[in-house]
């Protein structure tokens, strides 16, 4: 008898410490982080990349042999802008930008006016090699498109390109954090 009063014992002790570890762990698990609000048309507020926030329009401008513009312009859903200028641009290093609703806007309706997503995916000559590469991409309900351009586009895509470099000019562009 007193071996089974042993056993329910130590059974008991050995369950006792198991329910009291997995209510410390669930007690013990950090709080999920508020996601922060996207800023309204009207409240357009500089913010970092917020986990989660996915890439709406890009645009990676390469390297010629003479002093073409080298840089690439990332945008976020959030309307956040990166920017990292490399070559030939007054904007050089880590760069952002904050965007509104009806400037990204735009770019969805250049795309459709175009008809970017009819393109080709690539638009080249491999025997010319002194001429700049652009690639551009945009991601409309969820659906995206990306073309790289060096020779024998349509002249659509350059107004398409054209609305990353007026962001160049028109918006005020803060220095990015330093990596640590």
């Amino acid at each position: 008898m007193k071996k089974h009063i042993l056993l329910f014992l130590s059974i008991s002790a050995v369950l006792l410490s198991c329910a009291t570890t997995k209510n410390t762990a669930e007690t013990n698990t950090p709080p999920t982080p508020p996601v922060p609000p996207v800023p309204s048309e009207e409240q357009v507020v500089f913010q970092d990349l917020a986990e989660g926030d996915s890439l709406f329009a890009h645009i990676k401008k390469g390297y010629c042999f003479g002093t073409c513009p080298v840089y690439e312009m990332k945008i976020y859903n959030s309307g956040l802008v990166v920017l990292q200028g490399t070559q030939n641009i007054d904007l050089l290093g880590e760069q952002k930008t904050q965007l509104t609703k009806d400037e990204m806007l735009a770019f969805v309706e250049m795309a459709k006016s175009i008809k970017y997503f009819e393109m080709e995916d690539e638009y080249d000559n491999k025997g010319i090699t002194d001429l700049p590469e652009t690639i551009t991409s945009i991601v409309i309900n969820g659906k995206r498109k990306q073309v790289r351009k060096r020779y024998g586009y349509p002249r659509e895509l350059v107004s398409f390109e054209d609305l990353f470099a007026a962001l160049l000019e028109s918006h005020e562009w803060n220095p990015g954090l330093a990596k640590e």
